[in-house]
């Protein structure tokens, strides 16, 4: 990821200097197609998020927070559109294969590596869920607790992403040497272990067997990512095969979703019984090298597009603070929504979802959120731009204590917030990731001095 140096102010025409700086200094070498399907891959879940957001105050009093894929139609089929999650591991494993290749071996070298990717993904962390925590104390002494508990539990839902990519990042040096001795085989096993699972699931009803597949179907595309770094530094891959690939992902996919062996919604849709996206199954992994080979037979358009001074100026000013965008733009749209719905009787969510005027009034409602977004990020982006720079711990059980800490407070984030339904904090959680960042320097003090 390019990042700002955190060496400028933080108004908003210097960091743009800054980063026009920094995009006139890219090296020749880089592959400005990964940054740049990274930065389409937030820009659609950020406003995918947004749209998907249906808040309706009903004429009885009555708040119903609704998501937009219960009513429209034909949702499932759109999400294979809007589910973009598989490129942030795709590029992710490029980025980090381009990392390991010039590590060199050996448990303080990979110790180093480690920590320093922590610290870089978990300490834009700590300000949001501290954030949040005081929000809590503050709001559910005059907002009512199931809307505090919703605000917040959709403001920190994006975490799981942290605790799957924090884990693959850990393991990261081992299934790359994995990669480098077996090559495409890890990817055969990995989809073998995740077909298994979902077979167990699916199949026999094995309880909780399906969580599993975090673990191998996301590590499965992030192989492919491995893949990806390795043809680079040959011949490449032709558009040709990228749109083959593209084809006959997407011909499998139909297959597997009209056959009944998988759900078609790739993302969590209220309502439904089953779903490719949590926990994850081997449809997804399709989804992902669907989208690889989109990724591959644009190459060309996209490298002469990147070519242009203004587009890659805004792909680096974009990836500056990539994190801080991802992690608080959920915040903002839940302050947005208490706000608007505590203040003029909430006459903005007045309007029933899914009408004309509802529609006619989205476009107000992406602007307002795009603003509050960009405050947010004013605010916080300086926590993505500072890297500690001290040695990592010394110790491998520090290390290992830090990560279990961090991935394990951000997957509990996820899964049951920081707060109860009845808007009391679960200071367990919040406790967990200050110790796991503390123990792994990524906590926002111990960077001060260190940009």
């Amino acid at each position: 990821m390019l990042t700002a140096g955190g060496t400028y102010g933080t108004g908003m025409k210097k960091y743009l200097a800054y980063t026009r700086k920094l995009a006139e200094a890219t090296p020749s070498a880089r592959n400005r197609v990964v940054d740049f399907w990274r930065v389409v891959a937030i820009i659609v879940v950020v406003f995918g998020h947004w749209l998907a957001a249906s808040i309706w105050l009903r004429p009885d009093g009555e708040i119903e927070l609704l998501n937009s894929l219960e009513w429209v139609p034909y949702a499932g089929w759109i999400t294979w559109i809007v589910q973009v999650m598989p490129v942030f591991f795709l590029a992710g494993g490029y980025a980090n294969a381009r990392g390991l290749g010039k590590v060199e071996r050996g448990d303080e070298q990979r110790r180093n590596w480690i920590t320093a990717r922590v610290r870089r993904m978990f300490t834009p962390v700590i300000p949001l869920l501290l954030v949040w925590v005081l929000l809590i104390l503050v709001m559910r002494t005059f907002v009512p607790a199931e809307v505090v508990y919703a605000g917040a539990m959709s403001a920190t839902v994006p975490l799981w992403f942290l605790a799957v990519y924090l884990t693959l990042t850990a393991l990261a040096p081992f299934t790359y040497r994995w990669w480098l001795r077996s090559g495409p085989v890890t990817v055969v096993w990995l989809l073998a272990a995740a077909i298994a699972v979902d077979v167990a699931r699916f199949g026999f009803d094995v309880p909780g067997i399906g969580w599993a597949n975090f673990v191998f179907v996301w590590a499965a595309v992030h192989q492919f990512g491995y893949w990806w770094s390795t043809r680079d530094d040959g011949a490449g891959v032709s558009t040709g095969v990228g749109w083959v690939v593209s084809a006959a992902s997407l011909g499998l996919l139909v297959a597997l979703t009209w056959s009944g062996l998988y759900p078609v919604a790739m993302v969590g849709i209220p309502g439904a019984a089953e779903t490719n996206m949590t926990p994850p199954t081997f449809a997804m992994v399709v989804l992902g090298t669907m989208q690889l080979g989109v990724i591959w037979g644009t190459q060309p358009v996209v490298r002469r597009f990147t070519a242009k001074a203004g587009a890659w100026h805004a792909v680096v000013s974009i990836s500056g603070v990539i994190m801080t965008i991802y992690l608080w733009h959920l915040s903002a749209m839940s302050l947005v929504a208490a706000a608007g719905l505590f203040t003029f009787d909430g006459r903005f969510f007045e309007i029933e979802p899914g009408t004309t005027a509802w529609w006619l009034t989205r476009p107000l409602w992406l602007g307002i959120l795009v603003v509050a977004t960009l405050a947010l990020v004013a605010v916080f982006a300086r926590f993505e731009w500072r890297i500690n720079r001290k040695p990592a711990p010394q110790r491998v059980a520090v290390v290992v204590a830090g990560l279990l800490l961090t991935a394990g407070s951000a997957a509990a984030v996820a899964t049951m917030g920081i707060a109860t339904r009845d808007a009391v904090v679960q200071w367990t959680v919040p406790a967990a990731a200050v110790a796991g960042a503390a123990l792994l320097g990524a906590l926002p003090s111990s960077r001060r001095g260190n940009t």
